[in-house]
C-alpha cells in the first residue's frame, strides 16, 4: 500500500494485490473516506427537507438531501445526522432513527453511509454553513419526493437509495 494523496479532502492509496490464483493487480486504487450520514428529514406536514447546492464535479446545482461526513467529534451516526441537518438547513428533528447502512462504491471506497430518518423536523435556527457551501433549503411533499427519486430527479444515487429505504421502513413502522 502506498499513499498517493492525503489531505482534508481526499485519501487516495494504491494497493498491490495478489489473488489466491496468483494474478497480480497493481496498482489498485482505493479512496479512504470517513463514514457518511444521509438525513431523510420530514416535517409535521409530511414534507421532505431538501437542499440545492452547486457541485463542482457536475458543474451545476444539484437536488439532494442533507448529508455529510461523520466527524471524529460525533458520538455516533445520529449525532452526526442532527449536526448536519442543523448546519445545512437550520432544522432539528423530534425523532432520529437509524434505518440502515449502504455503501456508495465498495469496489474502491472504504466508507459506509448511515441512513437516518429525522421525523418532526422544524426550522430552529439559521444555517451554519462552511465557507465553501452555499445551500438553498426547500420543502417537497413526500409523494413528490418519492416520485422525483424514482424518476432520477435527485442527483446522488446513494441519496436516492437512502430516501427510498427510509420511506419504505417508515411505512412498515
Amino acid at each position: 500500500t502506498r499513499t498517493l494523496v492525503k489531505d482534508k479532502w481526499i485519501d487516495l492509496r494504491a494497493d498491490d494485490c495478489v489473488r489466491a490464483d496468483g494474478l497480480e493487480i497493481k496498482p489498485y486504487y482505493v479512496l479512504a473516506y470517513p463514514d457518511w450520514v444521509q438525513v431523510i428529514a420530514i416535517d409535521a406536514d409530511e414534507n421532505l427537507v431538501v437542499i440545492r447546492q452547486y457541485r463542482h464535479g457536475m458543474a451545476r446545482v444539484t437536488l439532494e438531501i442533507p448529508s455529510g461526513c461523520i466527524d471524529a467529534t460525533d458520538a455516533d451516526p445520529l449525532a452526526a445526522a442532527a449536526r448536519e441537518l442543523r448546519e445545512e438547513t437550520g432544522y432539528a428533528a423530534e425523532r432520529l432513527t437509524h434505518v440502515g447502512v449502504i455503501t456508495n462504491n465498495p469496489a474502491n471506497q472504504t466508507n459506509r453511509i448511515h441512513i437516518v430518518l429525522a421525523e418532526g423536523a422544524r426550522r430552529v435556527a439559521e444555517q451554519s454553513l462552511d465557507e465553501s457551501e452555499e445551500i438553498a433549503v426547500e420543502l417537497m411533499p413526500l409523494a413528490q419526493a418519492r416520485a422525483t427519486a424514482l424518476a432520477g430527479g435527485f442527483d446522488h444515487s446513494a441519496q436516492i437509495a437512502s430516501l427510498l429505504i427510509a420511506l419504505e421502513k417508515r411505512k412498515k413502522a
